[in-house]
């Protein structure tokens, strides 16, 4: 008919796995019973690999900002599912703008609870006192090469602190042990991909082994900073303070749990 749009037009402009920009979102592509079956086995494979989680009791009981330092892999997925176990709190994750490229990758990962990261969807989730997974670094930090294991590579990114700031959202750091040696990657991830395919923002990472190291991994939640009383998210020089803060806390307890894993206590 006149004046509409041939179906064929519309169903060449289909995603192939169904897949909506809105579903990106904070809320909008997430589904509970999905989520809830995922984390389950997500916790039974902890279990039998020996993944532990510690210092739930630092989770506030209100919106927060979780920030922690970021390995190759979904590593987030083992404390979101301790904090589902335990604690009956469902955890979000502000995912690379990369993930949203990937067919039915980005389904699951929508399904399961992480959104695209950017300044809207952090505010619309600490409004209704979620809580949240940052990961600065992101997938710079998670390609690192072998030479930068452990460091943080957040670079300019204050933009979570602004968020945490507007919202009076404490930032909460959650270190990771091991998942950074289970593969030993060289050379800059991220100039190979511009180098090999062109493309500018799509990290090639290469390992020195094709299978992962056998390591133990494990993740220890520290005390939460609260936002000063008072300091305006507009204030460069406090939200700097805020994120030297974080860093340092995060820092800590890397340095911590290494040198317990030596039989070292620094406590």
């Amino acid at each position: 008919m006149a004046g509409q749009t041939p179906s064929w037009t519309h169903l060449s402009k289909m995603e192939i796995d169904g897949f909506e920009a809105s579903d990106k979102d904070a809320f909008r592509g997430y589904a509970p019973g999905i989520a809830n079956r995922f984390f389950h086995t997500v916790q039974q494979t902890g279990k039998r690999f020996d993944i532990t989680v510690e210092g739930l009791e630092n989770i506030p009981p209100g919106r927060a900002l979780l920030v922690g330092n970021h390995a190759f892999g979904w590593d987030t997925m083992f404390p979101m599912a301790a904090i589902l176990e335990k604690l009956g709190r469902r955890v979000w994750v502000l995912g690379d703008h990369l993930w949203w490229k990937l067919p039915f990758v980005r389904r699951v990962a929508a399904a399961v609870g992480v959104v695209d990261g950017n300044q809207e969807n952090i505010a619309k989730l600490l409004e209704r006192d979620e809580l949240v997974m940052v990961l600065p670094g992101g997938l710079r930090e998670a390609v690192k090469p072998k030479e930068l294991r452990y460091q943080l590579l957040w670079g300019h990114r204050y933009g979570f602190v602004h968020a945490a700031m507007r919202s009076q959202a404490p930032l909460v750091p959650v270190a990771v042990i091991g998942s950074d040696e289970l593969y030993d990657f060289v050379g800059n991830a991220f100039q190979r991909g511009r180098r090999w395919l062109h493309l500018r923002n799509l990290p090639i990472p290469l390992p020195t082994r094709l299978l992962p190291r056998r390591v133990q991994i494990s993740f220890r939640i520290g005390e939460a900073i609260p936002c000063t009383e008072g300091a305006s998210a507009d204030d460069f020089h406090a939200v700097r303070r805020m994120r030297r803060e974080a860093e340092g806390a995060l820092h800590e307890l890397i340095e911590l749990e290494l040198a317990k894993r030596c039989g070292i206590d620094l406590r």
